[in-house]
């Protein structure tokens, strides 16, 4: 059994995270070996994300100003996954290993500060990264600028052609 002092340590650790995260996804490790847990631990560190079997009365207590909606679902065994920046590659990560191993079961989480299902979870899973969702939306507003310079660029090339029609037709002349 922890100490009182090695709860209070483990609480404001939690506290940190909750403040400091994007994203805490809880998820359910009922069945997972040991070698199972560090091989998803191993994969979330090389991408800079975290893994973290927690107790759910400490887990309450960090997130209940955040997300009081938290406590229904810590039930049964609970371990928190979190990202500093990246909302989507964790999960995508963790729904891949769950694939692998046919052990986990996503139960909800926190995404900037709010409550979110674990079926939002899993939409949210789906989504391509945040460097692509980027590329797309300056494509998408990049496109129509590029067609306003061309059709700018179309009318001054006709204007061009046209004084220059209009200049050899008065050296003809002269």
């Amino acid at each position: 059994m922890k100490t009182r002092k090695e709860k209070e340590k483990m609480l404001n650790e939690l506290k940190d995270i909750a403040q400091r995260a994007s994203m805490i996804a809880l998820f359910d490790f009922k069945g997972m070996t040991v070698m199972e847990m560090n091989d998803l631990r191993k994969r979330m560190k090389e991408k800079g994300y975290g893994v973290k079997v927690v107790k759910n009365n400490l887990l309450r207590i960090s997130l209940e100003k955040q997300a009081p909606e938290i406590k229904d679902v810590l039930v049964g065994n609970t371990a928190i996954i979190f990202s500093f920046s990246d909302e989507v590659e964790p999960l995508k990560i963790f729904v891949e290993f769950v694939d692998e191993v046919n052990k986990g079961e996503l139960k909800g989480g926190v995404l900037h500060g709010k409550f979110i299902s674990k079926e939002e979870l899993k939409k949210l899973s789906n989504l391509p990264p945040v460097q692509e969702l980027r590329a797309k939306v300056v494509g998408g507003i990049s496109a129509p600028l590029y067609g306003l310079v061309w059709s700018l660029g179309g009318i001054l090339r006709g204007l061009v052609y046209a004084l220059n029609a209009l200049k050899e037709k008065k050296e003809k002349e002269v």
